[in-house]
């Protein structure tokens, strides 16, 4: 299978290299996956320390180097990714690229291991960064809303864990276990690597990275043998509340939704129907929640292409909750019904094919484009003007018709006790 891409554009003047692990994971494995990533990116064999990294990649003339991780609907996604100067910018054309694959070929084949443990102090040291980022969750209040509002509607699936994991698990992480799960890692995963920028005088990358890390990268798994969506939208659903108290200035209401027996095309129509309710400022619940109802300062949607749901939060005073409750549904019938003014319409299309303009002025946002194209689509050859002219093609029927299919869920509030007064 092919698992390594090249997007060519000479508008830059360096390049992006990322090397993707996406694996299924249970709750366990993602905590352990979390911390794994995070101990790798401070030290290998070579470069003990995060020091003695920074100072190599400062000889890199400045190379930036990063480890991502990252929810791929119901799959979990390790990414290690650097970035460099194409050789042509450089005195003496010096082949700065070579050296960063050499560089990532260190950080990932050869960890700071001994006797199939990873270094102790270092596994310490990112164990609390990691329960400092799961602890810190409740600070934003909105965040957290909406997590627990992905983990009610993705109960019992990796889309609904936190992405940094599970405290109590964290704290029982040994350092065995972080080996264990590293070679989970290697050989479990579907490994892709995406090249991103000037290719000019590295037109043969590919054949450069199979000449540093050999069959290392060989990966029994396809982007199309791993199931990035556990869920059944196909059924009815009924409407489940849950709300929970904090002492909070304000109360945070969402709305967790699904869309029913999802199509292919129904990426490009959700998008726009994202865009007309609450992703831009021209959206229904913008214009009407927020300017004309005054229920909130900030109100929005978000869609998740790879579970087909979509998320509503906004921040409300506590006592206002049935009325933004009433408002939202409001919002939401009309679009059911086709009221869509056609300047709502154009407006959501527009600001979806400006952001589409504005990923091609970055080699970052078209390799995770690509990437994400790969298991939603299970396609590498959709361009960004294949999407733009789908989002063109949508129409207001389109758009009314996938409002059909899609169904309230979940309705949580996070109540703050501070305004209840108010």
């Amino acid at each position: 299978m092919k698992q390594i891409y090249k997007i060519d554009n000479n508008k830059f003047n360096s390049i992006y290299v990322s090397f993707n692990y996406t694996m299924n994971v249970n709750k366990e494995e993602l905590s352990k996956s979390a911390l794994l990533a995070s101990v790798m990116s401070k030290s290998s064999k070579k470069y003990k320390t995060q020091t003695d990294i920074e100072k190599h990649l400062s000889k890199l003339y400045g190379s930036n180097f990063d480890v991502n991780v990252q929810k791929v609907g119901d799959l979990y996604s390790i990414e290690f990714r650097v970035e460099c100067v194409n050789k042509k910018y450089l005195p003496n054309n010096v082949d700065v690229l070579n050296d960063c694959l050499e560089f990532l070929n260190e950080i990932i084949y050869n960890p700071n291991v001994e006797n199939e443990n990873f270094d102790k102090d270092i596994v310490e040291k990112e164990r609390e960064s990691i329960l400092q980022k799961i602890l810190s969750r409740r600070d934003d209040k909105t965040a957290y809303a909406v997590y627990r509002t992905e983990q009610l509607l993705c109960n019992g699936q990796i889309a609904g864990e936190f992405l940094f994991g599970d405290e109590e698990i964290v704290k029982n992480i040994t350092s065995s276990d972080l080996y264990e799960q590293y070679n989970k890692m290697l050989n479990e995963s579907c490994i892709t690597v995406i090249v991103s920028g000037n290719l000019e005088g590295h037109e043969n990358v590919d054949e450069q990275i199979k000449g540093i890390f050999k069959d290392k990268i060989d990966s029994k798994f396809s982007y199309d043998s791993l199931e990035v969506n556990s869920s059944r939208n196909d059924k009815n659903i009924d409407v489940n509340e849950v709300s929970e108290s904090q002492e909070t200035a304000q109360s945070i209401i969402t709305f967790g939704m699904r869309v029913l027996n999802p199509k292919d095309r129904d990426f490009y129509v959700l998008n726009v129907y994202n865009a007309i309710l609450g992703s831009t400022p021209s959206s229904k619940l913008f214009q009407n929640f927020r300017e004309k109802e005054s229920l909130a300062y900030t109100v929005r949607s978000r869609f998740y292409r790879f579970k087909n749901i979509i998320v509503i939060y906004a921040g409300i005073q506590k006592k206002n909750y049935e009325k933004a409750k009433k408002v939202i549904y409001d919002q939401l019938n009309q679009i059911v019904n086709g009221e869509i003014s056609k300047e709502e319409f154009d407006a959501a299309k527009q600001s979806i094919l400006s952001d589409l303009i504005e990923w091609e002025d970055s080699k970052i946002a078209i390799a995770k484009m690509l990437f994400s194209n790969l298991f939603a689509f299970k396609n590498d050859k959709i361009t960004i003007k294949d999407m733009y002219e789908n989002i063109q093609k949508v129409t207001l029927e389109d758009v009314k018709e996938v409002a059909n299919r899609i169904k309230v869920e979940q309705i949580y509030l996070l109540g703050g006790e501070a305004d209840v007064q108010n």
